[in-house]
């Protein structure tokens, strides 16, 4: 299991406003003092403080701020391909799978979860083989103190209008129009866009990208469709049109990603 990035306390301004939401990790955070909002698994929750939020990065998600200057969280970041090697070895992917789909968790009744943040990123910096073992077992304490209360204290999917919206889009797979959306809604598109962009920091164009690229990836990855067949499926004109568009979040064509993969 590789820890890709660590902090505690960490405060202030993060990539999360600009950088790509869709790679290959998973996330750990544990929000010290905030709010906000935040998308996983195409529902909207609150961002707040003492919660606990497991996302799979795989799929498009957002950690949105109303004050990123006086945003605090512990974050680890995990690669998923690493992590779910380990947790298949373990016999535990599906538990795994299933605390991933979960809301955000309260952690406001048990301290020493920051205080497993705090531990792991000590030993993340002693960087040696024996202390990454340690961070390893303290990783998976906080993922056992997450299934073991599941049923406690969880944030619901917040802001009806929102929640439409990201409905609409996971229907579609990203495969839809800011005008489809506003004739769904009942809401002029302009209304619709501003106030995604307000609770979410990003545009909801750039949302609509970043589903029909998960898409994408999901049909090269698990099936035998053509790149002609991928592209009409995920919304493009023309196959032009889907590898130039493909090749800017990924940096390779469909073709040779799949190659790759």
């Amino acid at each position: 299991m590789k820890i890709n990035e660590f902090y505690y306390h960490l405060k202030g301004r993060d990539n999360f406003v600009t950088k790509n939401h869709t790679q290959n990790e998973i996330e750990l955070i544990q929000v010290v003092h905030g709010d906000g909002t935040v998308l996983k698994n195409d529902m909207a929750f609150q961002l707040k403080s003492n919660f606990l939020y497991l996302i799979d990065a795989r799929h498009p998600h957002i950690v949105h701020p109303a004050d990123c200057d006086n945003y605090v969280r512990n974050k680890i970041l995990l690669d998923a391909d690493s992590f779910f090697d380990f947790c298949a070895e373990t016999g535990i992917s599906e538990s795994i799978n299933r605390i991933f789909r979960m809301p955000p968790i309260s952690t406001v009744a048990n301290p020493e979860i920051d205080n497993l943040f705090k531990t792991i990123a000590l030993l993340c910096e002693e960087n040696d083989k024996e202390s990454a073992g340690f961070a390893h077992a303290y990783i998976l304490q906080i993922l056992h103190f997450a299934a073991r209360n599941r049923k406690k204290q969880v944030l619901l999917p917040t802001d009806d209008t929102i929640q439409a919206i990201l409905n609409i889009v996971d229907e579609t797979g990203g495969v839809t129009s800011l005008n489809a959306i506003s004739e769904r809604l009942n809401y002029s598109k302009y209304y619709i866009c501003h106030l995604f962009k307000e609770k979410t920091g990003i545009t909801l164009s750039e949302y609509l990208a970043e589903k029909r690229y998960e898409k994408s990836v999901r049909l090269l990855n698990t099936t035998s469709y053509t790149i002609e067949k991928i592209s009409s499926l995920c919304g493009f004109a023309n196959v032009s049109s889907f590898t130039r568009f493909f090749k800017e979040k990924n940096g390779l064509s469909p073709k040779s990603y799949r190659q790759s993969y």
